[in-house]
């Protein structure tokens, strides 16, 4: 008697832009968890896999999509920057050649689809109209995605970058550039519906019955603006203000941010959260109303956090836990324990531990860069990585700017600027779980450490121009001198 061949499993990704680890009530310990209600999220950690230590290497909308999709760092694929037209002047986009995730999966005769944001193609004139074509600052953002690149992904509905979330933007599969649809429905909840309409497939109008299925669900939300809220979530936090609920000691009030940025907007960041839980809550239904739970991986997570005023900064592409840390979990009921995994992840590990618990790991191209952790997610078992890299690149720039890595204990941050003395950033976030003082003139030797050991090995194996130079006595107390200047 033959053992039957258990069918293909489904694949079921979903991830909102700008949702930091600290926001989510399963995630406590994050010195500590912000107060927010995410009942469904909290309920779907209990049955998931959760890897706590989960960063956005480079964390920026764009970058960290294409570290997603191509399982390359940016220096490889060339995602370096945000997709914009001066992005473009520099060839910032994902390559429609890029052998992406979702190409293996066609490949492998999976119907595709995608809803939300993409942000991977950068605008070209004659620039679509758009409310962000160009912004208050000049710059174009929106793009509509041709067929030939968007991957394998059959069903489309989806829009470049567009943040009015009460009045959102999208191109159906078979829309042309000239004719995007305007739902008067706040984004998260209209693709939810969307999401929930391909997984009934009534008809089948939204995919091949007879084929197993990838779902993107790519949310806005909780990215600014932060007053773009439905009705029926303004009352979640009523009676409480931003100070409130952000006890945070390393939050800077007093600063003057840009207009709708700011600490000042905790309430409302929370109240997106909330209402994201709520669509995910609706998703999820939908895939046990469809007897299809069993048979799903389905993830979780973000491309990024958000400072929302700690350390003074008002979102997101730096290194500090509140935009780097983000939620990552893999549901699999049967085949993935739940359990809380401590192992460093990033964003190019995505694609291949994806794969890999697909049944698929021998099908990851060689150009992959990220790595499979599969095996933790499956069995608790391998070795975890000692460290993670951290990047932000200047536009055409790509010898300069800032790299460092993230250890299960510190970050180090260098910052290189043309005609510039290198600055360095340690922090020991054990001791200093708000990254409230640079200890790098302090430990010399750890930072060398670090840089021999940790960020070189990474500068390496990304082909990375860019160079530290040895951390010497005499630029140890150049670093002492500044910061006795700045205290």
């Amino acid at each position: 008697m033959t053992t039957p061949i258990p069918p293909p499993l489904n694949l079921l990704l979903v991830f909102p832009d700008e949702l930091r680890a600290q926001a989510l009530a399963s995630f406590q310990g994050l010195t500590p968890a912000d107060p927010v209600q995410t009942p469904h999220l909290d309920a779907f950690a209990a049955e998931s896999c959760v890897m706590e230590q989960m960063v956005s290497n480079y964390p920026l909308c764009t970058p960290f999509r294409g570290m997603l999709m191509t399982g390359q760092y940016p220096q490889s694929s060339g995602v370096t920057g945000n997709c914009h037209d001066k992005g473009a002047k520099v060839g910032i986009e994902l390559s429609p050649s890029a052998v992406c995730w979702s190409d293996i999966l066609k490949q492998k005769g999976y119907s595709l689809g995608y809803v939300g944001k993409w942000h991977l193609d950068a605008p070209q004139p004659p620039y679509i109209p758009s409310y962000n074509n160009p912004d208050k600052h000049g710059t174009y953002w929106n793009e509509w995605t041709p067929p030939t690149h968007r991957h394998g992904f059959d069903f489309w509905h989806s829009y470049g970058t567009y943040d009015l979330h009460l009045n959102p933007m999208y191109w159906d599969t078979d829309a042309s550039r000239n004719a995007p649809s305007f739902p008067s429905v706040w984004g998260p909840q209209h693709e939810a519906d969307v999401a929930i309409q391909y997984l009934r497939n009534e008809g089948g109008g939204f995919r091949d019955p007879q084929k197993p299925f990838a779902l993107v669900v790519s949310m806005n939300p909780p990215h600014h603006p932060y007053d773009q809220i439905p009705e029926q979530y303004r009352d979640l936090y009523a009676g409480q203000t931003s100070r409130d609920l952000n006890t945070r000691p390393n939050v800077d009030w007093d600063k003057e941010y840009l207009e709708g940025f700011g600490p000042q907007y905790f309430k409302e960041y929370l109240t997106m959260v909330t209402g994201v839980d709520d669509q995910f809550g609706r998703i999820l239904a939908a895939l046990d109303e469809q007897g299809l739970s069993e048979n799903t991986l389905v993830v979780f997570f973000s491309d990024h956090g958000c400072c929302l005023g700690a350390h003074g900064q008002p979102t997101k592409d730096n290194a500090y836990e509140e935009s780097m840390r983000v939620p990552m979990m893999f549901r699999l009921p049967g085949k993935i324990a739940p359990t809380r995994d401590p192992a460093l992840m990033s964003a190019p590990d995505i694609y291949p531990t994806v794969l890999e618990l697909l049944g698929f790991g021998e099908s990851i191209p060689g150009q992959v860069e990220g790595q499979s952790l599969a095996g933790r997610i499956l069995t608790g078992d391998g070795a975890s990585p000692t460290s993670q890299l951290y990047l932000k690149i200047p536009y055409g720039e790509n010898a300069f700017g800032q790299r460092g890595v993230r250890t299960l204990t510190h970050t180090l941050v260098i910052d290189r600027q043309d005609g510039e003395e290198l600055t360095y950033t340690l922090f020991d976030n054990v001791n200093d779980p708000y990254q409230m003082t640079n200890v790098a003139a302090e430990q010399p030797e750890l930072v060398q450490r670090l840089i021999d050991d940790e960020l070189l090995p990474w500068l390496e194996k990304t082909r990375d121009p860019w160079r530290p130079v040895p951390f010497t006595t005499a630029s140890m107390a150049r670093m002492r001198q500044k910061l006795r200047e700045k205290s």
